[in-house]
């Protein structure tokens, strides 16, 4: 039994699957792909067909899908460390896809426990990344921000169906120790304009003098 089958990480789940219902109202499309997890989270999406892909073997981390083909790609509690893993997520989307990342956040009670753990298990098995510091790191990697949220701030993950007291005061004083951050991106295409060229020049009996410039 992995750490997303027990209760509480049961708890947590719902309380996911929630926030991304939410999301899923502004977001439609052809292709939807959820990278890990041992559960679904995107049934209740608006995207045509629906992939989860619960083990994939990373050679050199290569994403099996071809470039410019995945409208959305939801990674919950992935191993992001090293940015190639981010490189292949923005090759795989299409232009201006979008990328969702849920993580545990560091500076929470349950980011502690990781810190702290010798497990070789998911999901602690992997250093985490504070909310600034990804987000840093999804810029180099050319994605431009959407959103980003804060929430789980009950340590049993008890306000899945209703806000609580707990995220209720989190979120108001203490949004940087909730448990969990989401943080969703945009794949940006950058294209260049052509400039029409300057022509500076004079017509001397058969010569042609001519000043080209171009801005790329």
């Amino acid at each position: 039994m992995t750490w997303f089958e027990t209760k509480r990480g049961s708890d947590l789940l719902l309380l996911e699957q929630k926030i991304l219902d939410q999301l899923f109202d502004h977001l439609f499309g052809y292709n939807i792909v959820q990278i890990g997890n041992h559960r679904s989270l995107i049934e209740n999406s608006r995207f045509k067909n629906k992939y989860t892909c619960k083990q994939i073997q990373f050679d050199a981390e290569q994403l099996p899908f071809e470039s410019d083909a995945i409208d959305c790609i939801v990674l919950p509690h992935q191993n992001t460390e090293d940015e190639r893993m981010l490189s292949e997520v923005y090759r795989s989307l299409m232009p201006h896809g979008h990328a969702i990342f849920i993580n545990f956040n560091p500076w929470s009670p349950i980011g502690l426990r990781t810190f702290f753990s010798m497990s070789s298990e998911e999901p602690w098995n992997h250093n985490l990344e504070s909310f600034t510091s990804f987000q840093n790191k999804l810029l180099k990697q050319d994605f431009e921000i959407v959103n980003g949220k804060f929430f789980g701030y009950h340590p049993r993950f008890k306000s899945a169906s209703n806000k609580s007291r707990w995220d209720k005061i989190g979120d108001r004083w203490f949004p940087l120790f909730a448990n969990i951050y989401l943080i969703v991106v945009r794949k940006k295409i950058f294209t260049m304009t052509p400039i029409k060229p300057s022509w500076n020049g004079k017509i001397q009996r058969n010569q042609v003098k001519v000043k080209e410039t171009y801005e790329l």
